[in-house]
This record gives structure tokens, C-alpha cells and sequence, in this order.
């Protein structure tokens, strides 16, 4: 028996509240290891009293990979307290439990100590994830404004070009718009979508406009906020929610607080809204030149045209959360996809979080996390995550032709 491949955490994606009165419980193990587990399971204060561990309960294989084997169980707790430990059986007849503190010999003295149990101490609601139940039947079309559709010339950039006239390069502009996106609702309404996700709307200096100037304007080149009240009202009308991408790692170089820095320096009143190590700032100077490791300021990446938020601040972190607020409030955004959410500290999601939800409850809020993100799905910071995983694995599958089925 591989005891060393077993794995359980509580509170996390092991043993989670699922809703408000069932738990679910899971266990990792050794590929083909294990002939069957069991949990022992009951209120913590009535184990001797009751010997609930006489009466356990046997788990299902719900998974497998090439190393390992999954196991669950549903559950619920009378008392909504919950204690509990796994016995497993090889497929040679060996026993353990396996607990908080380890694995154990499986004997009656061993299930008599309360201590080597696993615990949920209270199925606290409160604590449990909950998404909007609207985003589990939800079909989300993103739209890159500057290229789905070009309804209003007028506002058209210099420099347009003829929509069609050649194959996109990153800083061509085609002269989409928001007017683009409300002529064509019909169209994605015939899709069969229910949700609209835009890329960044806000006044920007870029095409792509992820270096914003400001938050609280809609970029001239894509309309302006009484088209985007009426764009929205027209969506929720016929059943459409709208998210908004948000920027809060970074902001533009041509913003009036990073400006207001490259010219007084470290006299700034923004000079502690960004991670600056020394001055001068100024593009071109200092090390900083596009893609540089020199970079006398963390940035986005290694662009000196997205400097990095400092949302340990204050007063940035007021700003950034009347921002979110804002668009939900004047203009009723359904939701916020964020931006390069995992290099903002989890101290500001968990306020942006309450901020956002305090205003609309059933409010969705999805990060952009290329990695594990356990960390951030626990019910008090996002809904959801940019799953690039999943996709990335169907692309190699059915696409790539990188990886093959097994049994």
C-alpha cells in the first residue's frame, strides 16, 4: 500500500460545502492502490458516546489518472459539525486509517482518538462558495471592440483602415465600436448567447486599450457612456448580461497619475500608487526601454507603458473599488472579468469582492489565472477563473494532435 500518495485538506477542493447542507468529501490515492475506502464520520462530540466510527460509509472511485485514483463521498452533518477519517483496504486485504495526523494502524483504539480525525469544525454559509446560479446557464461571446464591427465612421481613429482590407497586425485600427456591437444584437442574439464580454472599453492610448487613462470614461474611438447605457438596457432587455474587463494591475503610461509622476518625481502625491524603485521613470530613460529587465519600476511584464498598481495602498485601493462600484451602480454591468488578476495581492479581491456584491448580490466576478487557482475560489474573492487549463487540453487534443486517449 503507497501510503504516501494519499492526500485530503480540508476546506478546500478535498471537503468543500457544496450547498447548504451537503458536503463533499474527497480523497487522492494511488493509482489502481486501493480496493475500497471508507469514511468514519460524525459529530465531534459524540464519538465515544456514540461509535459512530462503527458505522462507516464507503466512498466512490469518481476519477483516475495515470498515477493516480480519485475517490468522493456526499455527505451532511446533523449537527452541521463534522469529524472525520478514511479506512482503506488494499487489494491484498491491508488496512490503515488515515487521518489528520497521518495513517494508523486500523484498530478500535486507533478510531477512538479523536485527534487523529479530520475536522469541519461548522458549515458556515456564509463561507460557502456560491456562484450566481444566472452564470451556470450562461453563454459568453467576447468581443474585442476595435475588431468585431465598425457602426459609427465618426469616431473612427486616425489612421482607419478599410474594414477587410488586410490581414489584422496588432496596432492596425479598423474602426470598431460599441455602435458596431448594438447594430449587430440581432445577429448575436441568433447565436444563441445570453452574455456579452467585452474587452477593455475604457479610455486607453492602445488598439487593445489594456493601458487605461481612464476608468471612468468610455474610449472616444468606441462611443461614449450614453451609447453604452443604451448598448446595455438593449442587452438586458433581451436577456443579455454584460461584463466588463478590468485592468486593476496596471495602468497606462498616458494616465494623469503616471504622468504626474514622470514629471515631479518623487514628489508626486502618486509617487506610492505604483512599485518605483528610482527615479527618473521616463520612458527612454534609466533602463527603461520596451522589454528591459532594467526597469526602474515593476510593470506589466516588461512593457514601461503599463506601470503596476500598488493596491496595498489606500488610497489606490479606494479608487480602484469606486471604479468597480461605479459601472455597477450607473450603468448595471452584470460582471467583471479581471485582468492579470493573480499579480494583485488577495487582501484587495477580498474587498472588491464585498464592494461589488454589497451593490448587486448575485454580481460575478471571474479572474484571469493561468495556473491553480484554489486560492482565489474559496467564496470570498472570485466566482471563477479564466479556465486556459481546460481549453489548452482541448486544443492539444482535438487540434494539436499533442496528446492521445487512454484507457
Amino acid at each position: 500500500m503507497n501510503t504516501a500518495a494519499f492526500y485530503h485538506r480540508p476546506e478546500s477542493e478535498y471537503a468543500y460545502l457544496y450547498d447548504q447542507d451537503t458536503l463533499h468529501i474527497r480523497l487522492r490515492t494511488a493509482k489502481a492502490d486501493i480496493q475500497e475506502v471508507f469514511v468514519l464520520k460524525g459529530d465531534p462530540y459524540l464519538l465515544n458516546e456514540g461509535k459512530w466510527y462503527e458505522h462507516e460509509v464507503k466512498m466512490t472511485q469518481i476519477g483516475s489518472t495515470d498515477t493516480h485514483d480519485y475517490w468522493q463521498l456526499e455527505t451532511g452533518a446533523p449537527y452541521r459539525r463534522l469529524q472525520y477519517a478514511f479506512h482503506l483496504i488494499d487489494h491484498d486485504g491491508a488496512e490503515v486509517f488515515y487521518g489528520d495526523r497521518g495513517t494508523f494502524p486500523y484498530t478500535e483504539a486507533t478510531c477512538q482518538t479523536a485527534n487523529y480525525y479530520f475536522r469541519l469544525p461548522y458549515f458556515h454559509e456564509i463561507d460557502r462558495f456560491d456562484a450566481p446560479e444566472w452564470v451556470k446557464e450562461t453563454v459568453w461571446y467576447q468581443i474585442f471592440p476595435e475588431r468585431f464591427a465598425n457602426g459609427d465612421v465618426s469616431n473612427d481613429p486616425e489612421g482607419t483602415l478599410p474594414w477587410g482590407s488586410k490581414l489584422p497586425d496588432r496596432t492596425d485600427s479598423f474602426g470598431g465600436d460599441l455602435q458596431g456591437v448594438y447594430d449587430h444584437l440581432d445577429y448575436l442574439e441568433g447565436l444563441g448567447i445570453n452574455g456579452i464580454y467585452f474587452c477593455p472599453i475604457f479610455k486607453a492610448n492602445s488598439n487593445h486599450k489594456y493601458d487605461t487613462i481612464d476608468y471612468y470614461e468610455i474610449d472616444p474611438d468606441f462611443g461614449d457612456k450614453a451609447l453604452f447605457k443604451k448598448l446595455v438596457d438593449e442587452c438586458h432587455r433581451r436577456g443579455i448580461r454584460i461584463m466588463l474587463d478590468a485592468v486593476f494591475n496596471h495602468m497606462g503610461d498616458k494616465s494623469p497619475e503616471w504622468q504626474d509622476v514622470i514629471e515631479k518625481e518623487a514628489d508626486s502625491k502618486y509617487r506610492d500608487w505604483f512599485h518605483i524603485r528610482d527615479f527618473p521613470v521616463r520612458y527612454g530613460e534609466n533602463g527603461n526601454f520596451e522589454g528591459a529587465t532594467t526597469l526602474s519600476f515593476d510593470s506589466f511584464a516588461f512593457t514601461p507603458h503599463m506601470p503596476k498598481l500598488n493596491t496595498a495602498n489606500p488610497d489606490v485601493e479606494a479608487y480602484l473599488l469606486d471604479i468597480a462600484t461605479y459601472w455597477i451602480k450607473e450603468f448595471d454591468i452584470d460582471a467583471w472579468r479581471l485582468d492579470v488578476a493573480n499579480e494583485v495581492d488577495h487582501h484587495f479581491w477580498k474587498k472588491f469582492y464585498q464592494a461589488t456584491t454589497a451593490v448587486k448580490p448575485d454580481f460575478y466576478i471571474l479572474g484571469e489565472i493561468w495556473h491553480s487557482s484554489q486560492s482565489w475560489l474559496q467564496g470570498d474573492e472570485f466566482h471563477g477563473v479564466m479556465n486556459y487549463a481546460f481549453t489548452e487540453t482541448i486544443e492539444d487534443f482535438f487540434i494539436q494532435k499533442k496528446s492521445v486517449p487512454r484507457k
